[in-house]
């Protein structure tokens, strides 16, 4: 009997731990916060199951961050059985796994512990169960600490990370531990081992805000879940727009929705989703949306000119399928009365653009020229004034002009931001044979360029031009460079064996043709080259049977260097 009464007794203190032991209504109450989460991918796969805790009765939760990675919809399931769905992500961090997300409607509601609960102090882990819920007792082990990093206007500021004493069942993952007051301590994470469990504190993902911008956001786009809208109408605009860099797909268009319901009487996200239907090709829908957008917004101008882009955009990209109530004549005309609301220069340009899009050149040009004495004038506005001299069949001399009047109205001294206008007026000068010209404007672009890494093309191109105008050396130069850059490329092989060869430097000729043959054996130009530099070094019998392989491969003045060197 003694030895029963032992055993037993022994058993209760291994279970004691474990056992219910009373806890206060405080901490039943938030208990029943808990919930389970379970992701699915796009096809309806499920993905994922955890835990979580509603935080304030309003939606608010926080939960793993792991199973919304790679996540199209979620279904949370409250202690009580209820079904919710995610209104929008808030917050997330990937080192520590939690995240913060909002579900739509009421909820039951926990506090969240603002003090570190010492060691040794009790605390109280609410298994998740449908109406069978089950409150195991534990304790602080031990506590570590976390910082997080200042941020804007928020000082760094140090969480609790807990290892607690519990015998834990399997399935608890992101289960809420609760103090004795029914405050929220922490959230169990994995890692059971030896009667001890991680948890971190509840605090740290309780207090993340969401952020349109920074790494915060990138994290975010990771899941494919939408993101909640921030508060003020001209935050959320810029959330929206960054949603059209981060997310793809339904999460976008889970984005556009929750933007048109939060601000039913602003034109974006009408507009936006127009540009939607617009890509699915379904242009009446997009009509619709335009239409309302020109009902409800305040600024009647910004939604015509908002119009009449979209109906430009439809009659460039998708001309080939017809849509009745939209034509370029409507674009122009919406322009206009953009135009006639509020005389700002950008929809008289707009209505450039759609002249030019109607081949009406000179019409356009007109207008661009009158907008250079305006705030829009510039470069780029006289880059579009270029553009309808060469549309409409002007001479070389005249187009020219034009593009020095770009360069000209750039500021000055010239940067960077102005080194696309001098490397397309190169560009230019290189199609119309002025090569000195080009190797000028070139240079000029490299230097504007300093300290980025141009690409093989741009050496290759000004390698060209120095060639033609007989720069030799800093032909070989940058041919050189482009071959370092790209050395598996048997067309630059080709070329400066060709400059060699002219150069009458026949051993590095006949080096870079055989490097070109060996990247491809069917260089046709590179045949031809060898067999030249061997006929000029005597070596006529191998440099004719090299001539006869460039004609079989299709080298065009084969035949020609045959007749010169037999």
């Amino acid at each position: 009997m003694r030895t029963i009464s032992y055993i037993m007794l022994s058993l209760v203190a291994i279970l004691l731990p474990n056992i219910s032991m009373a806890q206060s209504s405080q901490v039943k109450k938030a208990a029943q916060a808990v919930f389970s989460i379970n992701t699915f991918k796009a096809d309806g796969t499920p993905l994922a199951t955890s835990h979580g805790v509603f935080i304030d009765g309003q939606g608010n939760a926080i939960t793993q961050w792991t199973p919304l990675v790679g996540a199209s919809k979620a279904v949370i399931v409250d202690a009580s059985g209820k079904k919710y769905e995610i209104d929008g992500l808030i917050g997330a961090n990937d080192l520590y796994d939690v995240c913060k997300l909002r579900v739509k409607g009421t909820t039951p509601k926990a506090t969240i512990a603002t003090v570190t609960s010492p060691e040794k102090s009790n605390l109280w882990l609410a298994c998740y169960g449908i109406k069978n819920q089950r409150l195991l007792h534990s304790s602080v082990a031990k506590i570590e600490t976390f910082s997080k990093p200042a941020e804007g206007n928020r000082a760094a500021k140090d969480y609790p990370f807990y290892i607690l004493s519990l015998h834990a069942p399997d399935d608890i993952d992101f289960c809420p531990v609760i103090n004795d007051n029914g405050e929220v301590v922490a959230l169990i994470q994995k890692g059971v081992k030896g009667g001890t469990v991680n948890a971190i504190g509840a605090l740290y993902p309780a207090e993340f805000e969401y952020q349109s911008l920074g790494t915060q956001s990138m994290l975010l786009a990771q899941s494919n879940i939408p993101t909640v809208l921030p508060d003020t109408y001209k935050d959320a605009q810029l959330a929206l727009f960054l949603a059209a860099q981060h997310r793809k797909g339904e999460a976008y268009r889970a984005t556009v929705e929750q933007f048109i319901s939060a601000y039913p009487d602003k034109h974006d996200g009408y507009e936006t989703r127009a540009r939607l239907h617009l890509a699915d090709k379904a242009f009446a829908l997009a009509d619709a949306d335009m239409q309302k957008t020109i009902s409800t917004a305040e600024n009647k101008a910004e939604a015509h000119y908002a119009y009449s882009n979209i109906i430009l955009d439809k009659e460039l990209n998708f001309a080939d399928i017809p849509y009745s109530d939209w034509s370029l004549d409507k674009a122009l005309q919406e322009a206009k009365t953009a135009y006639e609301i509020d005389n700002a220069p950008i929809y008289m340009q707009q209505q450039a653009h759609v002249l030019f899009a109607q081949k009406k050149y000179d019409d356009a040009y007109n207008i661009y020229m009158q907008l250079q004495g305006t705030v829009i004038g510039g470069p780029e506005n006289m880059l579009k004034a270029v553009l309808c001299k060469q549309a409409s069949g002007a001479s070389a001399e005249e187009i020219m002009t034009a593009m020095d009047s770009v360069i000209a109205s750039c500021p000055h001294p010239l940067t960077y931001q102005s080194a696309k206008y001098v490397y397309m007026r190169g560009s230019m000068y290189q199609e119309q044979g002025q090569y000195r010209k080009a190797m000028l404007d070139y240079t000029l672009y490299e230097k504007l360029m300093v300290g980025t890494q141009l690409p093989s093309q741009f050496y290759y191109n000004r390698f060209i031009c120095e060639r033609e105008a007989r720069a030799y050396q800093q032909a070989l130069d940058d041919i050189s460079k482009a071959i370092d850059m790209q050395p598996n490329t048997p067309l630059y092989y080709c070329e400066r064996a060709s400059l060699k060869l002219r150069l009458r430097m026949y051993d590095d000729a006949i080096a870079d043709a055989n490097r070109a043959i060996i990247i491809n054996d069917k260089t046709a130009e590179a045949y031809a080259v060898l067999g030249a530099a061997q006929c000029n070094q005597g070596k006529k019998h191998e440099g004719l049977l090299n001539l006869e392989q460039a004609r079989s491969l299709g080298y065009p003045h084969a035949d020609e260097l045959i007749k010169k060197y037999k």
